[in-house]
């Protein structure tokens, strides 16, 4: 069995034994897809298993504890750019990943294909306990350079467009955002979507003034 096998199958105690034997492997990116072109990091791997159901949700934790004791690069960039491992984890709707990859040194300024950062991400997906974490370590008006959308503005987004891996509290995830001190564009109150979402409005309406408050 080799370290791709073993995260397919969930199965930590063979991972662990792999690392064991040769700590190396920790960092050794995978080649999977249907055309076998695409090469992701072992971190990143475990998250797009689960992504796709070939995981079950609970396996992954001890898999990335396995995989960041045997030294993991928590920060890992292809080529020194794109995405790292915890913005991986937040597009791909591995909230206890990201909080895990936190925990361990994981550094969340760091800006992925799109110069955008986890927290861009988790506001879009709703994961509101990741985005409780970033936010504290994170620039919350700190816009892409795709959508130039704050991570605010991608909350506002992911709450009415239903994104594949959406857990569905963007609110929640605005609401920090504003309590933070995150500024709300005039536009988004101005959509049918929030002018009939009472509760998105209501939050808005918070980050908006905060804006006409520092003018």
């Amino acid at each position: 069995m080799d370290v791709k096998t073993a995260i397919r199958k969930g199965d930590a105690v063979a991972l662990s034994t792999l690392l064991a034997e040769d700590p190396s492997q920790a960092n050794v990116l995978i080649r999977w897809g249907g055309d076998k072109r695409i090469l992701t990091h072992p971190l990143h791997f475990v998250c797009d298993m689960l992504f796709q159901n070939k995981l079950k949700r609970g396996a992954e934790l001890p898999m990335i504890d396995a995989l960041i004791h045997a030294g993991a690069d928590l920060d890992f960039q292809r080529n020194g750019k794109g995405d790292t491992p915890l913005i991986g984890a937040a597009s791909l709707a591995a909230e206890d990943v990201g909080i895990r990859l936190l925990d361990a040194g994981a550094n969340p300024k760091l800006r992925g294909i799109f110069s955008e950062t986890a927290l861009h991400w988790a506001a879009l997906l709703g994961e509101d306990r990741l985005a409780k974490r970033l936010i504290p370590v994170s620039d919350i008006d700190l816009k892409d350079a795709k959508y130039l959308s704050s991570p605010l503005g991608w909350a506002v987004h992911g709450c009415y467009s239903s994104p594949n891996g959406n857990q569905g509290k963007q609110r929640e995830v605005a609401s920090l955002l504003v309590a933070a001190g995150a500024i709300a564009e005039p536009g988004w109150l101005q959509s049918d979507h929030v002018r009939n979402d009472p509760a998105m409005l209501a939050v808005l309406s918070r980050g908006q003034h905060r804006k006409v408050d520092q003018t």
